[in-house]
């Protein structure tokens, strides 16, 4: 699947928030650098967030964005949903044949099964996906595939 920027700075940015969860608030330009979204850009993301009730704001010197409910409430379809808007679901009016149809169908069946995954998955989820990634290794020696010991 193909997703535009602001949905995935949108992604990048409420899991940042997710991961901050109960610290407190983490203002716009906080994010903007830890995950390389251009400023202006994210405003308008969280604007969006904001709207959906998905994340709330406060003003002032100590103020920012925060989750507006638990990482483990807000499913990843959801953000989807809220950031790609109506046109991920906007159909030509010419009416596929033939061919085409098929190739229409199959890709009908192919967004369901992902819109269950997003649905399947919360921020918490994601989290917890981001903390499991192996660690990268730095070294000029590579490590032996375990084929190649014997195991």
């Amino acid at each position: 699947m193909r997703f535009s920027m602001k949905t995935e700075y949108g992604v990048r940015a409420i899991l940042e928030l997710a991961a901050h969860s109960g610290r407190g608030a983490l203002q716009s330009a906080e994010i903007a650098r830890r995950q390389g979204i251009p400023g202006p850009f994210l405003d308008q993301v969280l604007m969006t967030l904001r709207r959906a009730g998905m994340i709330t704001s406060i003003r002032g010197p100590h103020g920012g964005h925060a989750l507006a409910r638990g990482a483990e409430e807000i499913r990843l379809d959801e953000v989807v949903d809220c950031l790609e808007g109506n046109g991920r679901d906007a159909r030509h009016d010419d009416r596929p044949s033939g061919d085409a149809l098929v190739l229409t169908r199959v890709s009908e069946k192919a967004e369901a099964a992902a819109r269950q995954v997003f649905a399947a998955h919360t921020l918490a989820d994601c989290l917890r996906m981001r903390r499991q990634q192996p660690p990268v290794f730095h070294g000029i020696f590579h490590p032996v595939p375990a084929k190649s010991r014997g195991v």
